[in-house]
């Protein structure tokens, strides 16, 4: 989720800030690593799941235009652009490792710097599927392409290893798209900088979360203590820890498929995967907002997607600081 928070009046004034964007993980079940973050490691800046709360780490980021296109396979779609992911005031840009340190990439350096570049050692973890946050105008940027996703518009289902049986919000039962009362949507509030989410029924009339009321859940007040801080990992919904070695995690019943919590720790859980129609059209009705956050923050659903191939040659994409769109 690309999230656009509002600065105080102090940052205004010193720092001429007019708003901070963040990358967060909406359903990380732990809040210190729940922001896409900047961090040094192997004596390089790499990245992680981070605290939101930090500014310099976490709040910077910045989507530019990029002047890569991927161009469709049939004449009727028209060119995608792409984004280049930039953070400390647009300086420094997310690239593929691969694009820098492969083979490939050294020898053209090396050819076109005279032989030096050749004798470069790649840095220690630097893999072919990592990532490396570098100075724009000396290693370009690898190009982005943002897919929208239609969990804001038609919410999502929780659905279990089987594909035949989804949770309700009391217990499992047969999957449908056209069941509206199966959908679930994400509602986050922050404190002190940090994201509470809360998974509510998209459709209801009435504002009813998923609640945590001792070893078992139910549908009650969003404003509820217990209807904060869910997650998913590893396909385990649970609240209050990392879903594998702290936390309850959610668990259906062999009797009546009513859901239950146990102990993450003792491995039992029921394995939920987020599913989502193909467009939302079935059950397409505008839903009740939930959050007055939403109104005060600018929070878009995308999926972030990586458009350079996997081919090891080097990437010379620059930034278009102005971008006219």
């Amino acid at each position: 989720m690309y999230l656009s928070r509002p600065v105080g009046f102090w940052d205004r004034l010193f720092r001429g800030a007019k708003s901070r964007r963040s990358l967060a993980m909406v359903l990380e079940p732990v809040p210190s690593r729940s922001c896409l973050a900047t961090k040094r490691a192997f004596g390089r800046t790499i990245l992680g799941g981070g605290d939101c709360s930090s500014v310099s780490k976490a709040q910077q980021w910045e989507m530019l235009q990029s002047n890569t296109r991927r161009f469709a396979a049939t004449t009727n779609e028209d060119a995608v652009a792409h984004v280049a992911l930039t953070t400390n005031g647009q300086k420094d840009c997310v690239v593929r490792d691969s694009s820098i340190w492969s083979k490939a990439a050294r020898l053209q350096r090396a050819l076109s710097e005279g032989g030096s570049a050749g004798r470069e050692r790649t840095p220690k973890g630097a893999l072919a599927n990592t990532v490396s946050v570098l100075r724009c105008d000396a290693r370009g940027h690898t190009p982005l392409e943002l897919t929208a996703s239609n969990v804001a518009n038609s919410g999502f289902l929780f659905q279990s290893a089987d594909g035949a049986m989804c949770y309700d919000g009391v217990r499992f039962r047969a999957c449908s798209d056209e069941d509206r009362t199966l959908r679930w949507g994400v509602g986050v509030r922050f404190s002190r900088g940090r994201p509470e989410t809360s998974l509510y029924k998209f459709y209801n009339a009435s504002e009813s979360c998923l609640v945590e009321i001792g070893d078992h859940v139910a549908l009650g007040s969003c404003d509820a203590k217990g209807a904060r801080g869910w997650g998913v990992t590893k396909g385990r919904l649970c609240r209050g820890g990392d879903c594998v070695k702290s936390g309850k995690c959610l668990a259906r019943s062999a009797f009546d498929a009513a859901a239950k919590l146990f102990p993450c720790k003792q491995n039992i859980y029921e394995h939920l995967t987020l599913t989502l129609d193909s467009d939302g059209s079935d059950a397409r009705v505008p839903p009740r907002p939930l959050f007055s956050v939403f109104a005060r923050r600018e929070m878009m659903f995308h999926l972030v997607r990586v458009t350079e191939s996997r081919i090891k040659t080097p990437h010379t994409s620059h930034v278009i600081k102005n971008p006219s769109t």
